[in-house]
C-alpha cells in the first residue's frame, strides 16, 4: 500500500461526501456540510489516497490548545488495513504542530470498531450524550465523549 495523506482541497468536496456517504449512511454529510466545516475557525482535513482514490477522510479543528475530530472515516472495503491509524498518527502530528495538547471526539455508542480503535489509540471516556445520533427508523443512539493526550 502506498498512501499518501493530504490537505482537503475545494475540488475534492463531492468525493468526500460520496465517501462520508459511504462511511456514514444514516448521518451522510453533503458538500455545503463539509464546505461550512472547512470555513470554521482553526479547520483541518486530511484526506489518504491509494493511488488515484480517496479511501479515507479525517475534519477537524485546531483552537488553541484542543483538537477535535468532527468526522473520520475510511471507505468500508479499506478498513482493517491501517488507514484510520495512518489518519491519526498525521492529524495528531499537526495538530501538535499547531499548539494542541489534547484531542477530543463523539463516538457512536453502538459503534465497537471505532471503540475498539480509540481504546487502542488511548483515549478515555469523558461523558456520554444520550440520543446524539439518530438512526433510520428514528432509533436514538448514544455518543461517548473521548478524549487523548498528545504527548
Amino acid at each position: 500500500m502506498s498512501l499518501v495523506l493530504r490537505p482537503v482541497a475545494r475540488h475534492d468536496l463531492e468525493t468526500v461526501a460520496r465517501i462520508h456517504a459511504q462511511c456514514f449512511p444514516d448521518d451522510a454529510w453533503d458538500v455545503a456540510a463539509l464546505e461550512s466545516v472547512l470555513a470554521m475557525a482553526g479547520a483541518q482535513s486530511l484526506l489518504a489516497e491509494e493511488g488515484r482514490d480517496v479511501i479515507g477522510l479525517l475534519f477537524a479543528t485546531v483552537v488553541r490548545e484542543e483538537a477535535e475530530i468532527l468526522t473520520f472515516g475510511v471507505v468500508p472495503r479499506w478498513q482493517r488495513r491501517g488507514v484510520a491509524r495512518a489518519l491519526l498518527s498525521g492529524f495528531y502530528a499537526h495538530a501538535r504542530a499547531l499548539g494542541a495538547s489534547r484531542v477530543v471526539l463523539e463516538v457512536a455508542a453502538d459503534n465497537a470498531a471505532a471503540l475498539a480503535l480509540y481504546e487502542a489509540e488511548e483515549f478515555r471516556t469523558v461523558g456520554l450524550r444520550h440520543a446524539y445520533y439518530q438512526r433510520g427508523g428514528g432509533a436514538a443512539v448514544d455518543a461517548w465523549l473521548l478524549r487523548r493526550a498528545l504527548g
